[in-house]
C-alpha cells in the first residue's frame, strides 16, 4: 500500500502546507468565538477579532519568547494575514454565507484537519527548540533534558484555553484532554527523537524490531500526527462529541477499580449522618420538655 500521501500530509510536506495550516487554524479560532461568546453578535468587532487570534495562536505568540526566539505572529505576515481573512469569512460575508458554509460538516472536518496538523507540527517544533536550547546543560541525573522540552511543547497547546477559559476554568475539572494529548505526543516524540539515555535507546531498539522498515523518528511523527487527527475528528458532535477522550479507554480499568471506593465513602458519610439524627431528635425533645417545665 502506498503511504506517500499520508506521510506527506502528516509531515506537512506538500505544496502550500504552511498556508493550509494557518488559514484553518485561524478559521477554528474565529469560529470558536462566533459560535461561543459572540453567538448573539453583540461583541465589538475588534474584541471578537483579537479573541479569535489569541484563541488560535496564543501558544505560537507566547511560547517562542521563552526560548529567546521571535514569535511567528510578528516575524511572519502569514499568521496575522490568515487571521484577518478568517475573521472576515466568519463574520463579514453577505447574508452570513461564510459562517454558514464553514459550519457545514465537510468544512468543519477540513478545519479540524488543518488545525490539528498545525498543532502537531507545533508540538514537534517546540520540543526540538527547547531540546536544542537545553541539551548542553542536562541534569546530573540523566544525559538528556527531559521535562523542559516536553512541558514547553505541552504548554504551547494550552495557551489558547488559558486565555479563552481562564486558568481556573481550564483546570478546575482535572487534567484536560489537550494537556494529556500534549504530554503523550511530546514525550513519545522527544524520547525517540532526542533522548540519548536508556529510555530513548530502548524505544528505538524496540521500534527497529517491528516489521516496518521506517526511521523511528518518522514513525513516531506519523503515529502522533495520526492520533491527533483521528481523536479530534471523533470529538466532533457528529460522532462521539467533545467529551470523548481516547485516554479514558486506557484508564478504564483504573477508574472502574476506584469507583466502588468512592461510593463506599459516600455511604459511610450517609450512615454517619443517620447515626447522629436520633440524638439530634432527642436533644430537641428534651429542650421542649425543659421549656414546658419552666412555664409551669
Amino acid at each position: 500500500m502506498d503511504l506517500s500521501f499520508a506521510i506527506s500530509f502528516l509531515t506537512a510536506n506538500f505544496a502550500y502546507a504552511a498556508e493550509f495550516q494557518n488559514i484553518f487554524m485561524a478559521v477554528q479560532g474565529a469560529m470558536a468565538v462566533r459560535n461561543g461568546p459572540n453567538k448573539d453578535g453583540k461583541m465589538k468587532s475588534f474584541h471578537a477579532f483579537l479573541q479569535g487570534v489569541v484563541t488560535a495562536f496564543a501558544g505560537g505568540i507566547m511560547t517562542p519568547l521563552w526560548m529567546g526566539r521571535a514569535t511567528p505572529m510578528l516575524a511572519n505576515d502569514l499568521c496575522f494575514g490568515c487571521c484577518i481573512i478568517a475573521f472576515l469569512l466568519v463574520n463579514s460575508t453577505p447574508l452570513d454565507i461564510g459562517h454558514k458554509v464553514l459550519n457545514l460538516f465537510p468544512f468543519r472536518m477540513l478545519t479540524i484537519m488543518g488545525a490539528q496538523l498545525f498543532r502537531n507540527r507545533g508540538i514537534i517544533a517546540f520540543v526540538n527548540i527547547a531540546h536544542q536550547t537545553f541539551k548542553e546543560n542536562p541534569s546530573p541525573y540523566y544525559p538528556t533534558p527531559v521535562f523542559g522540552p516536553i512541558l514547553n511543547a505541552c504548554i504551547l497547546g494550552n495557551m489558547g484555553s488559558f486565555f479563552f477559559k481562564g486558568f481556573h476554568g481550564h483546570l478546575k475539572d482535572g487534567m484536560p484532554y489537550i494537556v494529556q494529548n500534549g504530554l503523550f505526543v511530546a514525550s513519545t516524540y522527544h524520547f525517540i527523537a532526542n533522548d540519548q539515555g536508556p529510555i530513548g535507546e530502548y524505544l528505538r531498539e524496540a521500534i527497529a524490531k517491528l516489521p516496518i522498515e521506517m526511521d523511528p523518528v518518522l514513525l513516531i511523527t506519523l503515529v502522533g500526527g495520526l492520533f491527533m487527527q483521528i481523536s479530534a475528528l471523533l470529538q466532533m458532535p457528529d460522532f462521539f462529541g467533545p467529551s470523548f477522550n481516547p485516554f479514558d479507554l486506557l484508564l478504564a480499568p483504573i477508574n472502574a477499580f476506584s469507583k466502588p471506593k468512592v461510593q463506599k465513602t459516600v455511604q459511610m458519610k450517609i450512615k454517619t449522618v443517620s447515626e447522629f439524627a436520633p440524638s439530634q431528635k432527642k436533644s430537641k425533645s428534651q429542650k421542649k420538655k425543659a421549656a414546658q417545665k419552666k412555664k409551669k
